[in-house]
């Protein structure tokens, strides 16, 4: 394949997906600033293997890219004894789906990396079980199990806020 020909296709997805990654790496961080720098990064690497991918549907591979670097940079954060810091500096937006989204975010980042991947690949890119294995590269039953467990550990998080 020709320079011009993949420079173009690469283009074509990085318009068409660019964006959704970056808030898929918002739900799996929680940091918006830092999300945007983890998307750019797996697009990056993506365009350096963007021959040997599969070109019609290229979107698994930059999703497991993109979980791959978010659960390097967890462990890079327990190594250095940091605590993930659950207050934003920032002034929460007033419209009520951002803050439920922000809500959401907080909450997730209580989960592992792992079942905080299965949690926004099942419910916010709507994958099937099966698709997740695939992306993740896990076997069927501990997607299911990330996926169960990961439901049971937010359901009290989110319900004790819609009290308060």
């Amino acid at each position: 394949m020709d320079r011009k020909r993949r420079d173009e296709q690469f283009r074509t997805f990085f318009l068409e997906e660019g964006e959704r990654l970056r808030r898929l790496a918002i739900f799996l961080t929680g940091d918006a600033e830092g999300a945007g720098d983890l998307a750019q990064e797996a697009l990056a690497r993506l365009y350096k293997h963007w021959g040997r991918v599969r070109n019609d549907d290229p979107g698994p591979y930059v999703r497991r890219i993109l979980v791959n670097l978010v659960r390097s940079k967890h462990r890079r954060k327990v190594l250095d004894k940091r605590h993930l810091q659950v207050v934003r500096s920032e002034e929460a937006s007033p419209a009520p789906r951002i803050a439920e989204a922000m809500r959401v975010a907080e909450a997730l980042s209580a989960l592992s990396p792992i079942r905080r991947a299965t949690i926004v690949l099942r419910f916010y890119e709507d994958m099937s079980e099966s698709q997740i294995a695939a992306t993740l590269e896990r076997p069927l039953g501990t997607v299911k199990s990330d996926i169960h467990r990961g439901l049971a550990q937010l359901q009290p998080l989110l319900e004790d806020r819609e009290l308060a």
